[in-house]
């Protein structure tokens, strides 16, 4: 009976994963009549597929201390579920469920490379999750003063980033890691949310050339310490997160063309200075014929890749542990080894799902420096999705960034829930201030909400949208 279990959970996992999906699809596209029945399901697939991971680890290892794992873990991750609901009950629910599936399956993943290390991720992101609480609450108490903070989030930002360069610990080449009392955290992580607050408070009320000139100015700043530092990964999502604010900003093309001319003049220069930038894109090129020195990272993810077909070759019956850094830089070969293409093809689904809801806030939003924000932070959690995933599957070369909520690392952890929470806090003030305009003090909760043909999957009348 275990033998089955081991064999055929996969095809379970993978079922699962499928059905989730479409539902959060069908959430996303906002036609659906039972808003609580779809959030419920979704909610109890999560602790299925989480489920039948587990008990296919146990069985295969023969160890119950990964069921223990996995009843922590569901504990964190449906108590904070709870917590946000009930003190934020109109928080959006799509956006919770598919921040747990994705917090889920990093756990899965974690502890089937390396038990310890998977807990330690459980603590970080529970703290996570407990210090996002209060997101909301805070951007509700200083909505007024945030707008104004232009300076604030950009000076604090690049002084930030000029501490790590000058006093931070080097990693892989780069610095880019601070230690303090025993824990390292990556500073540039957090200054992406402030450099976007920052880049929308400039350009909010006036994206006149002047204005843009200035911002880019600034953006410069952020780019160059982190090109000093090495950190070219996050040098490029923060290039491509200040293109595009400009360009929603101003509404203006050209911006875009101008960047993408910025963006290739930008990695000549990058080709030229850095040798540790001709390496990657040598092993990009060719990896094949430097298997054994550049190219073995990017050659042994594609091995990765290849094994797992469409439905993997099973939790634990894999190698990731052959991939260098696989718990950060190629969790996502990993996933696909063992859990199949066809899974992480539903992964990558439930992420662009996500960047949609992230562009529907932006625009459902009345407040251009909100609406700003959330768009920003969509393009910054996408663009970072498709290099790490892109740098896994040698699409691109690799750029050595986070798979967010997936990889192993406790920054990347605490600046996603960060993120995810200050967008859940931009919907929640735009669906209060519906509530303002409309009269209505009856707030009703996701959990308690009936069916209502009239009422859209983020909590908003058809009759009178929240974006006039």
């Amino acid at each position: 009976m275990e033998q089955y279990i081991i064999i055929y959970s996969k095809y379970v996992i993978a079922a699962l994963t499928v059905i989730y999906t479409l539902l959060s699809c069908l959430r996303a596209a906002g036609r659906r009549r039972s808003r609580k029945g779809i959030d419920n399901v979704l909610s109890i697939l999560i602790f299925l597929i989480q489920f039948a991971a587990f008990l296919t680890m146990c069985l295969e290892k023969g160890s119950v201390d990964y069921l223990f794992f996995y009843a922590f873990s569901q504990i964190a991750l449906f108590a904070s579920m709870a917590l946000f609901l009930m003190l934020f009950p109109e928080t959006d629910r799509l956006l919770l469920n598919n921040m747990c599936l994705l917090l889920g399956t990093g756990f899965i993943m974690l502890a089937r490379l390396d038990l310890a290390k998977a807990g330690r991720q459980l603590i970080i992101a529970a703290f996570s999750l407990g210090i996002s609480m209060a997101v909301p609450f805070l951007m509700h108490k200083w909505e007024e003063f945030l707008p104004g903070l232009t300076w604030v989030y950009l000076g604090t930002g690049a002084a930030v980033l000029s501490a790590v360069l000058l006093l931070g610990e080097v990693t892989r080449g780069s610095r880019l890691t601070f230690s303090l009392a025993g824990f390292s955290f990556q500073p540039s992580e957090f200054v992406k949310l402030l450099f976007v607050f920052g880049i929308a408070a400039m350009l909010w009320e006036d994206a006149s050339l002047k204005r843009v000139a200035l911002c880019g100015a600034a953006a410069a700043v952020h780019v160059l310490i982190l090109a000093l530092s090495r950190d070219l990964g996050s040098a490029l999502i923060f290039y491509i997160a200040f293109v595009f604010l400009v360009f929603l900003a101003s509404g203006k093309a050209v911006y875009l063309f101008l960047g993408g001319a910025g963006g290739a003049a930008a990695s000549w220069a990058a080709y030229r200075l850095f040798s540790h930038v001709r390496v990657r894109l040598q092993a990009w090129r060719d990896p094949w014929s430097v298997i054994d020195d550049e190219g073995f990272q990017i050659t042994q993810s594609l091995f990765a890749l290849s094994r797992g077909s469409w439905f993997g070759l099973g939790i634990g019956q894999g190698t990731p542990k052959d991939i260098p850094f696989v718990e950060t830089d190629f969790i996502f070969a990993a996933v696909t080894e063992e859990m199949g293409l066809l899974f992480s093809v539903c992964l990558l689904t439930v992420c662009l799902t996500c960047f949609l809801v992230f562009l529907r806030t932006a625009w459902e939003e009345e407040d251009r420096f909100y609406g700003l924000t959330a768009a920003g932070l969509g393009v910054v959690y996408i663009f970072q999705t498709f290099l790490t995933v892109g740098g896994g599957t040698k699409f691109i070369p690799l750029t050595g960034v986070t798979l967010p909520f997936v990889s192993y690392g406790g920054s990347s952890i605490l600046a996603s829930c960060l993120l995810f929470a200050v967008v859940q806090a931009i919907r929640i003030r735009c669906r209060k201030e519906r509530e303002r305009r409309n009269g209505s003090h009856n707030r009703r909760s996701d959990w308690e909400e009936e069916d209502d043909w009239t009422e859209e999957t983020y909590g908003y009348d058809e009759e009178e949208p929240c974006r006039e």
